[in-house]
């Protein structure tokens, strides 16, 4: 038979990755100061990508108990 394969996914990795170049973005727009817009980018990346990490893993193991 087929082994399953475990997809695993970094939330905080994708987190960081997205809210660096958008925070920067909207630090120039807003405040005229990338380090401030990279600063919060960074900041709200890596909780969203906690609370998505979070989320996941919990559903992942709720998963494998239902599982014989």
């Amino acid at each position: 038979m087929a082994e399953e394969r475990k997809r695993t996914r970094n939330g905080v990795g994708i987190g960081i990755a997205l809210g660096l170049p958008f925070g920067a973005v909207i630090g120039m727009l807003l405040f005229d100061n990338i380090a401030i817009g990279t600063a919060l980018g960074l900041v709200f990346g890596l909780t969203i990508g906690a609370a998505v990490d979070a989320r996941t893993a919990a559903t992942s193991d709720d998963e494998t108990e239902e599982r014989p």
